[in-house]
C-alpha cells in the first residue's frame, strides 16, 4: 500500500499524552502503593492528533483540526503535530488543554491522571473552529470525526461534517448518537456499542448483530464497524455482515487502538480498496500497536509487512 497522494481531515478533540516510565522495586511505606522510580519521561498526540498521527505515520497527508487551551501543554501539542508533519490549525479556547499524564512501572500502567474541562465551546469559539474546517473539507478525501466526548464534537458540527458529500468515519462516545445520524461510518468499540444501545452487549455474533442492526435502523447509519479486542471487528450494513478474527499475537497495551483503525481505514478507503479490504487493513493495524506500549502508531512498513 502505498497513502502518499491521500488527504484525510481529522476534526475532534486533541488531547496531550504524557507518560512517566520507571522501575518499581518497593512498596510506599505511607500507604500501600509501589513507588515507581522514574527513568524517562515523553510527550504524546493523544485523541484525535493521534489519529492525524496515525495517518502521517502511515505515509498519508493529515489536516488536524481541534482546540487546545492558552497553555504550555497546547503550545506543546502544536509543536510535536508540526514535528510529525501534520497540517494541525488549533483554536484557542479559555479551557486548559486535555492532558492524561500516565506513570507506567515496567510494562504495566500504575495510574492515570487526567486534566480537562468537558464542556461546549463558546459561541465565538465554535464559529471560529467551523470558520477553519470549512475550508478543509473540500481538500479532504475522506474525514474523520474523532469525538472523545469532551464537547467540541457537537450537532452542528456532525452537520456541517456528515453533510459535506465526502466519506464521513467516526469514532463515537456517549449515548447520544443523534448527532451521528447518517454518517457513513462509525466505529465503536463493544462499550461504546453498549452505551448506545442502553444495555450491555455480549461479545458474541449474535448479540453483536442484534444490538447493531436495530443501532443501524435508528440513527441512519451506512456501515456499523465494532472493534471487539480479543475477537476482532464485525462489519454490519443493511446489505452484509462480516465478522474479522484479530491479528494480534499479543496484547500489552489497547491504548489508541481505536485511532489506529480509523485512521487506516480512512487511508484505504481514500485510496479505494473495497470496505471489506479495508476492514481487512485496519483489523491487521490494530493487531500491530496493541502489541507496543502506550499511544502508539504503525508505519507502512510494518503493515506491509503483515
Amino acid at each position: 500500500m502505498e497513502f502518499s497522494k491521500y488527504r484525510i481531515l481529522v476534526v475532534g478533540d486533541v488531547m496531550l499524552d504524557r507518560y512517566y516510565f520507571g522501575k518499581v522495586d518497593r512498596v510506599s511505606p505511607e500507604a500501600p502503593v509501589p513507588i515507581v522510580s522514574i527513568t524517562g519521561e515523553e510527550s504524546r498526540l493523544g485523541g484525535a492528533a493521534n489519529v492525524a498521527h496515525n495517518i502521517v505515520s502511515l505515509g498519508g497527508k493529515a489536516i488536524l483540526r481541534g482546540a487546545v487551551g492558552r497553555d504550555l501543554e497546547g503550545r506543546e501539542l502544536e509543536r510535536l503535530a508540526a514535528r510529525e508533519g501534520i497540517q494541525a490549525t488549533l483554536v484557542k479556547t479559555a479551557r486548559p488543554t486535555i492532558v492524561k499524564a500516565r506513570v507506567i512501572g515496567g510494562r504495566q500502567q500504575i495510574v492515570r491522571v487526567d486534566r480537562e474541562q468537558c464542556a461546549l465551546p463558546a459561541a465565538d469559539e465554535r464559529t471560529r473552529l467551523e470558520n477553519e474546517i470549512a475550508p478543509a473539507i473540500k481538500d479532504a478525501h475522506v474525514i474523520i470525526i474523532s469525538d472523545y466526548n469532551k464537547g467540541l464534537v457537537t450537532d452542528s458540527l456532525c452537520a456541517l461534517l456528515v453533510g459535506s458529500q465526502k466519506t464521513v468515519i467516526i469514532d463515537p462516545k456517549g449515548a447520544d448518537w443523534n448527532k451521528y445520524r447518517g454518517a457513513d461510518w462509525v466505529t465503536p468499540n463493544l462499550k461504546e456499542l453498549s452505551d448506545v444501545a442502553g444495555h450491555p452487549v455480549d461479545n458474541d455474533d449474535q448479540s453483536i448483530e442484534e444490538s447493531g442492526r436495530e443501532i443501524l435502523r435508528r440513527h441512519a447509519i451506512r456501515r456499523l464497524l465494532v472493534t471487539r479486542s480479543e475477537r476482532g471487528m464485525t462489519l454490519l450494513s443493511d446489505r452484509e455482515t462480516l465478522h474479522v478474527p484479530t491479528h494480534a499475537q499479543e496484547v500489552f497495551d489497547v491504548c489508541g487502538a481505536g485511532d489506529t483503525v480509523v485512521a487506516t481505514l480512512a487511508l484505504a478507503l481514500a485510496a479505494g480498496l473495497p470496505a471489506i479490504d479495508s476492514i481487512r487493513l485496519a483489523n491487521k493495524a490494530a493487531g500491530i500497536v496493541v502489541q507496543k506500549t502506550g499511544t502508539a502508531t504503525l508505519t507502512i512498513d510494518e503493515l506491509n509487512a503483515v
